[in-house]
């Protein structure tokens, strides 16, 4: 069966950091430094996704955001297990090609190629115009977009915060 996907929720703060960085691991090792990778850490994940629930769900606390989550649940036990994230928002900066942005989208790498990061795409954006960076040593990611009507419109800048990764900006 596959993964049930649903709107985040506050009481999702802890298992949403957790998985984040888990997958952040899984995406950036060997693209990113290793200290860009140890300065990215459950704790500071947690503050960023707590600023995007804290009024109980991500519409409430940033009009106009969406907060999916993919969860597995095992046949035999019943427990689930978060496999899959996306957000997007409201842009906030001025000179943005386009009115929303593709903020996070991860998946586990035990769903890559399912389709798993599709449907979240799908279901955060729809068909909506949008926008979001890349690391641009990150070709897998381009190719996902690519297939999803994104191209790179040609702007891109270090990002300091991870150590100068220069990141790529793609617009459909």
């Amino acid at each position: 069966m596959p993964p049930l996907i649903r709107f985040a929720t506050a009481a999702d703060i802890d298992a949403l950091a957790e998985l984040h960085m888990a997958c952040f691991a899984e995406v950036y090792t060997g693209v990113l430094s290793e200290r860009s990778l140890a300065a990215n850490t459950v704790e500071t994940a947690r503050a960023e996704w707590a600023s995007y629930l804290s009024a109980g769900d991500a519409a409430s606390t940033v009009p106009g955001s969406v907060v999916l989550l993919a969860e597995d649940r095992d046949p035999v036990t019943g427990a689930t297990t978060l496999v899959g994230l996306a957000r997007s928002a409201p842009t906030v900066d001025p000179e943005a090609p386009r009115d929303t942005k593709l903020d996070s989208l991860y998946t586990r790498r035990s769903t890559w190629g399912t389709g798993l990061g599709s449907r979240l795409l799908d279901g955060v954006l729809g068909d909506t115009p949008a926008y979001l960076w890349i690391v641009t040593a990150n070709a897998r990611a381009a190719r996902f977009y690519e297939k999803h009507g994104f191209a790179l419109d040609g702007f891109g800048r270090p990002y300091e915060p991870w150590d100068g990764a220069h990141r790529s900006r793609m617009v459909r």
